[in-house]
């Protein structure tokens, strides 16, 4: 019986959270789409990428001491509701005829900030509500749901593009989003127990920590720089994507997803 109540629990929000991720990637598709069709511009294209890295790099080291400090639910609901809200103000945007370059670039990294807090609190969460027998089975369910949205994004937001104007394409982000806020309205997530968190603890302290722990796990350490060289060197061949797409095989929003 304490099986299905933390399966049921999870896996509401859980599901939730993949449908609002799904409706995201489409919307973040369209965007840049919108920028290629509109500008051409492979300066213009990194632009928006260094938009997207530039406050997950800043902010992601210290984003995890802070959604250890405060209330995990929140900290996801606040987040999913504001790149709600700047899906919204795009909508209205496109649908009004004054979207602009500079507009997408500010969108962008208003998300980026959003998703900076909203990655680690729902990590920490799935610690505090999977029992840690099922941990493994879930962080590979996650694992393959990721690749699974990175295929299938792409893919809805071109279908999207190709039957609705952008606006629309924006609202249905919107609406994913619900999905993912919905269901943390009745639903509590657990908070770690105060004697495992250290009280008063300063934030630099926080991060020097789990900064020596990922020097001193070298493993940890390893896995991580071959990450980032990954996404140095592979990041460049997606910004171009869209142009060699577009001007060199001449074809449109579907074969680019």
């Amino acid at each position: 019986m304490r099986a299905k109540r933390w399966a049921s629990r999870f896996f509401t929000i859980w599901i939730g959270q993949q449908l609002s991720w799904i409706g995201s990637r489409a919307g973040g598709f369209a965007l840049v789409w919108w920028l290629t069709q509109e500008t051409g511009s492979a300066q213009v294209l990194a632009t928006a990428t260094l938009g997207l890295i530039v406050p997950m790099v800043v902010l992601g080291p210290i984003a995890g001491t802070y959604v250890d400090r405060w209330n995990r639910r929140l900290t996801i609901l606040v987040s999913d509701a504001s790149i709600a809200c700047v899906s919204l103000l795009l909508a209205y945007l496109f649908w009004s005829g004054r979207m602009e370059i500079w507009h997408v670039y500010l969108v962008i990294v208003a998300r980026s900030i959003g998703g900076a807090f909203h990655g680690p609190a729902i990590g920490a969460s799935t610690t505090m509500l999977v029992p840690e027998r099922y941990l493994a089975r879930v962080a590979g369910l996650n694992q393959s749901m990721i690749g699974a949205i990175q295929v299938f994004g792409p893919v809805a937001g071109a279908t999207l593009i190709s039957i609705m104007p952008l606006h629309g394409v924006m609202l249905v982000d919107v609406g994913t989003a619900a999905f993912a806020i919905l269901p943390l309205l009745f639903l509590r997530i657990p908070q770690p127990r105060p004697e495992t968190m250290e009280k008063g603890e300063p934030l630099l302290t926080s991060l020097r920590i789990a900064l020596g722990f990922v020097w001193q796990k070298r493993g940890i350490f390893y896995i991580a720089a071959l990450a980032g060289f990954m996404n140095f060197v592979i990041n460049p061949v997606f910004v171009l994507l869209p142009l060699l797409v577009t001007e060199h095989f001449e074809a449109g929003a579907l074969e680019l997803g």
